[in-house]
């Protein structure tokens, strides 16, 4: 009930300098409003009906037509004004043209906001024809010189907008989905050898401000390592929980940064030279881990990420061969990651 009344208090403050300005275009002034959409669905054809309700409802006589029908060229075009709502890369185009005119007035508003409503859609459109009313009309061509006028032009008033066209840039932030699930590749280096490539897996809740990630990664090749004592194949799989903030930049651009817990367990497995014993050993134990993140959206449910964060190993695995230590896993190691980002709710 409220978001209705909300809806015809608008369209009363957008209709009223429209009602009262009417007398004034006299009767050279166009009386017929062409309306145009080049896509047909319950939103657009309820924003349809009020636009045409509102518009006859002041004198005006208004033609709906078709997405074919609107692309035929129409001698009525030249004497009527134009309002054309064409659904384009996710946002709804308002244009108008005043007749005869070339250059329309343009606004935009995003087709796939969670509040874009028909009453919105026709709320916009009722902003562009009271905007395009308050533009002076367009001077014709002269053929040849006119005498003097007996009165003085009347001056007129400065216009609110260009002639040109101009498109609104403000565009709705879409909100970010309350559970989203991360996939990606993961690269962990640590302070020796080459980058160790893994998997990650994620699972985010919370709101738009924050989140709860609940996680695992597992390591897909091993560390390799060799020494004239051996050689040994070290991985690394861990769970994961953090707590974090995020900020939506924009509207498909979205940072976030968290921090957490892990718990780590690492398996070796040796090749010894003779003289030397191999063995095969396990090693569990926890760690603390900082991330950031940036996300691209190419829709509210789908986007990219990528990831870079440290880790800290409490009670750090060590890697001997022989008399050498060769390395000591996790204190501290570096990762890389991304994948792509989807959401529900």
């Amino acid at each position: 009930m409220f978001g209705a009344r909300h809806y015809w208090c608008a369209i009363a403050s957008l209709l009223a300098p429209l009602a009262i300005a009417a007398p004034a275009l006299g009767n050279d002034a166009p009386t017929t409003v062409i309306v145009s959409s080049n896509l047909t669905d319950a939103r657009l054809t309820r924003a349809l009906v009020l636009i045409r309700g509102e518009l006859s409802a002041l004198g005006l006589d208004v033609q709906v037509r078709s997405a074919g029908v609107a692309d035929a060229p129409s001698a009525s075009e030249a004497t009527s004004q134009r309002l054309s709502l064409e659904v384009k890369d996710g946002a709804i185009i308002v244009r108008v043209f005043e007749a005869g005119a070339q250059a329309p007035l343009v606004e935009s508003v995003d087709f796939d906001g969670p509040e874009v409503t028909a009453e919105v859609i026709a709320v916009r459109a009722f902003e562009a024809l009271r905007a395009a009313r308050l533009l002076p009309a367009q001077a014709p061509r002269a053929a040849a010189p006119k005498a003097p006028a007996e009165h003085p032009p009347a001056e007129h008033p400065p216009a609110e907008h260009p002639p040109a066209e101009r498109t609104s840039t403000t565009r709705t932030l879409a909100p970010t989905p309350t559970l989203q699930l991360s996939l990606g590749p993961t690269f962990t280096q640590n302070l020796q050898g080459l980058p160790q490539l893994g998997a990650q897996a994620a699972l985010r809740v919370g709101p738009s401000w924050g989140f709860v990630a609940l996680g695992g990664e597992t390591s897909l090749t091993g560390l390799d390592f060799e020494r004239n004592a051996g050689s040994v194949q070290v991985s690394r799989s861990s769970l994961f929980l953090q707590l974090g903030a995020r900020l939506r930049l924009h509207h498909a651009w979205e940072v976030s940064a968290g921090v957490g817990l892990s718990y780590l367990h690492y398996g070796a497995s040796g090749v010894a030279e003779p003289g030397y014993l191999a063995q095969d050993l396990n090693h569990a134990t926890g760690g603390a881990s900082l991330s950031f993140r940036g996300a691209y959206y190419f829709t509210r449910a789908f986007g990219a990420y990528l990831d870079l964060g440290g880790l800290v190993a409490f009670d750090a695995a060590r890697v001997r061969l022989g008399d050498e230590s060769v390395v000591t896993l996790d204190r501290p190691s570096f990762v890389l990651g991304l994948g792509v980002l989807l959401g529900a709710f």
